[in-house]
């Protein structure tokens, strides 16, 4: 009998160009691509300056291997996407060491058309900001930042009688009716993120998750559909924005031991300037100042130009007594210009009852 070869098959994801593309730092800021898949990194692509028109080519090609025998199977192609994630490398300042980044947005390649019989196809992804990006866009009708990608096989993965006896499943998400009044967009376009449930033959059931963007607003019914969602949830990596948004509506919703629980999982599995920031913000609420004040040193350590995060800082340090700490984080929440008006009269309340942490005083 014929032996059937185990090697594996090189699944190829180029990414060529990027474009209107923005930095925190000049017009022509210096970015690199990461490609993630099934929990891996995948690799690095150069550092490549962007133009001042906003685009940058950067002809980064990384793979993995496809093996039907074991590693990466069908079923990982079928539900688990490439994740691009941009980074922008600072400029180094006077006596840095290290060098700092901050990431600007995530892009996703779904890899269903190598189950359809391609064996190469070409898209160009919306590669979305991470709250607070300069990619986001300031007004509606603003071309949204995109990448242009390639994937390749050799060959097709399955034949024509493997995709006509295939079980795929797919489903399109045509509308959505009766939506809850916090969903409602005000302003700009909001994307929503919806999850189901599929019944399966197996032992358990299986969620599908529409990933184009992220729910608004804090109506019950979001937050018991981000409960369901994180129940099926092994490793928070996968999931780091739907721990984001279930710790924020906790967070709105005064639950702070649940937002402290919820940002803590994913400060462990998927660290991040946002789940510290998160996780210190809970445990202010809670009067918990020391493990407030180390949540948000780590959150600053990751990006030391969020205003929130020195908002939060410096209530932290009015709270604590210390005068030259309070004054030295409010500088630079007003510096760099907190948008949270409310967050900002609480530090102008905390200052008027402490006597201190505001030098126009």
């Amino acid at each position: 009998m014929e032996q059937v070869s185990s090697t594996g098959r090189p699944v190829q994801i180029t990414v060529t160009d990027g474009y209107d593309l923005k930095g925190f730092k000049g017009d022509t800021p210096v970015t690199f691509i990461r490609a993630e898949f099934n929990q891996v990194v995948l690799g690095d692509s150069a550092k490549v300056t962007v133009s001042p028109e906003g685009t940058a080519k950067y002809n980064f090609t990384s793979s993995f291997e496809y093996n039907p025998e074991g590693g990466i199977t069908l079923d990982d192609l079928a539900h688990k996407p490439v994740f691009l994630t941009m980074t922008e490398v600072l400029p180094k300042e006077k006596k840095q060491k290290d060098e700092k980044t901050l990431i600007l947005g995530q892009a996703v390649v779904d890899l269903l058309p190598l189950l359809e019989g391609e064996s190469s196809f070409e898209r160009t992804v919306p590669l979305h900001p991470v709250p607070g990006s300069p990619l986001e866009p300031l007004r509606s009708g603003v071309k949204q930042c995109s990448l242009a990608v390639k994937v390749f096989v050799a060959e097709p993965l399955l034949t024509t009688a493997q995709i006509l006896g295939g079980n795929l499943l797919k489903v399109t998400l045509e509308a959505a009716y009766s939506v809850p009044e916090s969903f409602i967009p005000v302003g700009p376009m909001q994307n929503y993120m919806v999850g189901l449930q599929v019944p399966s033959v197996g032992e358990k059931d299986y969620p599908i998750l529409f990933k184009n963007g992220t729910l608004n607003g804090n109506h019950a019914e979001a937050k018991a559909c981000y409960e369901r969602t994180v129940s099926f949830v092994v490793d928070a990596c996968e999931m780091h924005f739907i721990f984001l948004r279930l710790g924020h509506i906790y967070l709105e919703e005064k639950e702070y031991e649940k937002a402290k629980k919820t940002y803590l999982q994913a400060c462990k599995r998927s660290p991040s300037c946002l789940t510290w920031l998160g996780l210190g913000i809970a445990c202010y609420r809670l009067e918990e100042l020391t493990e407030a004040e180390d949540a948000l040193s780590e959150a600053n350590a990751l990006n030391n130009y969020n205003a929130e995060v020195w908002a939060y800082l410096a209530l932290v340090s009015l709270k604590a007594g210390r005068q030259l700490e309070a004054e030295q984080a409010y500088k630079y929440t007003t510096k760099l210009k907190l948008k949270d008006k409310t967050l900002l009269a609480e530090i102008h309340m905390v200052q008027e009852t402490v006597g201190f942490g505001n030098p126009s005083f």
